[in-house]
């Protein structure tokens, strides 16, 4: 039997030692003998370019990281120069602050950059801010390859630019707004009973700055600001304007048949009710004559005698006892006493004359005055409703019978027409009954006239608009809001003014620009756009037999509704609507009828200059030049 001897483990690793060994031996026999090149020297030479692969790689990945934040430090740096260099020019103010946002965005070692410049200018005649930023960035492993630096700079710029747009004006010009800028509502009251109808008023310990004049110089700016964003961009840009009290100013934009030709008014009216006759009196003469005294004390001797006749009130009253006398007709004329009454109550008087901006006799005969209209309106039929509400899906107003709520459409009847404001001719009575025997003028204010989209070319030009704006009368959000709406509307009675294509046939961005510098400021005896509330109710459906505190309430809580509910409408139109509340609380419905991130509070000029400025700022879009 045979037998099998195993090798120890001993025996086993010395085995497997020598086989290592001789295969090390085989290789570099046959490395040295190997004739198709030297590997080791090509290996060793390939290694010369691969590190510097790897090296380019590393510095090149931190050289575009820097570049990276060095354009994003210079960007940075003019954006912030150009909104603080606003509408105004070139400054040190504007380079400091240019200067303190690249430091902040940019680490003067950043990755191991040095020499780190940042220079912004503003080139003469232009509104643009640029900016030159460099850096000199060392080498890590090129630096091995002769390459020890490298030199990385970035150019920027910055503008306002502005397509086109188009921006109403809705501007509470009540009388508020001659109290002095710096005044609160509850100082402004206290000097209230000195108001006048002209701005500018001084009042003991305060400013003699009037809150108009704050609002004339804000709009100054703002006009300048998107004036100077404009330049050399080919964009336009257009303003309308409807200032509001009570009422507004629009009837010289409406087509006259949109107006009624009579309306019912607050008013009175001189009723006869006798006449007591008195002596006959002077002969007076209706034809040629040729006998007795010429005519009666020979008027024109030879001629037709005029006829004579007395009138009381406008109204002719003669006796006509004629006889023939020595080839003279003559009539002997009768004048009587008269007995007449003036009743207030309401009275439908013609307007037909009156709407077309010609004098017009006093229609209720009690004066022998002529008046001519201002411009503004009353509105139309409404229904007298605490629950008004706007649908932004259907862009309609419910209940029915809205129609002055009604933005867009133009009237069709005498319901859907507007009316002339004719407060020379309005009254309302010291009771509440449907009639009396005395009555005194309603308080009564028509703003400045309303106007439609225009270019303004220069600042002057602007000011031909906003020199004219005075304080007078009652706030009315709500009628001021209507027709900024339709003023703006796209879909509108003004359609043909709106849509009006720029030049450049690019889109237009709208913005209506709303301004108040108090509360709703109702009253049951004003005279306003939807007449005396006492006596009409076409607010509160209250009238004869309610207080005067209980409709004023009333009053406030539903027109209050009726300028939310219009805020709707206006920004489901697409137009970015701003608030800008002046020396006045910037309450949660003012928040709340702005667009988003859209309402301002200004509590003297320079604020309610930095708001418009902001805004201006805003609708100019400032931008990075590419």
């Amino acid at each position: 039997m045979a037998v099998n001897h195993r090798p120890t483990r001993k025996q086993q690793g010395r085995e497997r030692e020598n086989d290592g060994e001789r295969a090390g031996m085989n290789f570099l026999t046959r490395l040295r003998r190997n004739i198709a090149g030297n590997t080791v020297a090509i290996v060793a030479a390939a290694l010369v370019p691969l590190v510097a692969l790897i090296g380019s790689g590393v510095d090149m990945s931190r050289a575009y990281m820097v570049e990276s934040r060095l354009q994003q430090a210079c960007d940075a740096g003019v954006l912030a120069a150009r909104k603080e260099m606003g509408n105004s020019t070139w400054s040190t103010a504007a380079a400091n602050v240019a200067a303190e946002y690249f430091e902040v965005n940019y680490a003067s070692d950043y990755l191991g950059s040095q020499d780190v410049s940042f220079v912004p200018t503003n080139p003469s005649g232009t509104t643009t801010v640029e900016g030159t930023a460099s850096v000199r960035l060392p080498t890590v492993i090129m630096q091995f390859f002769t390459f020890s630096e490298l030199n990385i700079a970035v150019d920027c710029a910055a503008r306002y630019d502005v397509g086109n747009a188009d921006v109403t004006f809705v501007l509470d010009t009540t009388g508020s707004m001659a109290c002095p800028s710096d005044s609160n509502d509850s100082q402004c009251s206290g000097y209230f009973s000195n108001y006048g109808t002209q701005e500018g008023r001084s009042y003991s310990g305060l400013s003699t700055t009037s809150r108009m004049s704050a609002l004339k110089g804000a709009m100054d700016s703002f006009y300048n600001t998107l004036g100077a964003a404009s330049a050399g961009s080919g964009g336009r840009i257009r303003y309308s304007f409807v200032p509001y009290t009570g009422t507004v100013n629009v009837g010289r934009l409406l087509p006259q048949n949109y107006i009624v030709d009579s309306s019912a008014y607050q008013s009175r009216k001189n009723d006869v009710t006798g006449t007591t006759p008195s002596e006959w009196v002077v002969h007076r003469t209706e034809a040629v004559c040729s006998g007795w005294w010429d005519c009666w004390f020979n008027p024109n001797s030879g001629q037709n005698c005029t006829s004579r006749y007395y009138s009381y009130h406008g109204t002719s009253i003669r006796g006509e006892n004629a006889t023939t006398f020595s080839g003279c007709i003559w009539r002997d004329y009768h004048e009587g006493t008269s007995t007449y009454e003036t009743v207030y109550r309401q009275v439908t008087h013609p307007t037909s004359s009156y709407k077309t901006f010609t004098a017009t006799p006093d229609p209720t005969g009690v004066t022998s005055n002529r008046y001519t209209w201002e411009g503004c309106i009353e509105e139309r039929d409404t229904v007298p409703s605490g629950s008004i509400t706007f649908n932004a899906g259907t862009k309609t107003f419910s209940p029915n019978g809205l129609y002055d709520l009604d933005i867009d459409s133009a009237p069709t009847n005498n319901a859907t027409k507007w009316r002339p404001y004719w407060p020379e001719v309005v009254f309302y009575r010291n009771n509440n009954t449907t009639t009396s025997s005395s009555g005194r003028s309603s308080q009564s204010s028509c703003p400045y006239q309303a106007k439609l989209y225009a270019e303004y070319g220069s600042l002057s030009a602007f000011r031909t608009y906003t020199n004219n704006l005075a304080p007078d009368g009652g706030t009315y959000h709500d009628i001021g809001l209507l027709w900024g709406a339709r003023v703006s509307s796209p879909q509108g009675i003004f359609s043909s003014n709106v849509n009006t294509a720029p030049s450049n046939n690019s889109f237009v961005g709208r913005h209506i620009v709303f301004m108040t510098d108090g509360q709703l400021d109702p009253g049951d005896n004003y005279y306003q756009a939807y007449g005396v509330e006492r006596h009409d109710g076409r607010i509160t459906g209250m009238q004869t037999s309610n207080s005067s505190s209980a409709i004023v309430s009333e009053q406030r809580t539903r027109l209050t509704r009726r300028y939310k509910e219009l805020c709707k409408a206006i920004k489901a139109k697409g137009i970015r609507l701003w608030v800008v509340a002046f020396n006045t609380t910037l309450t949660t419905d003012m928040t709340e009828c702005a667009s988003p991130n859209s309402s301002f509070t200004a509590n003297n000029s320079g604020a309610l200059n930095d708001a418009f400025g902001k805004i201006a700022e805003e609708i100019a879009d400032l931008r990075l030049v590419d």
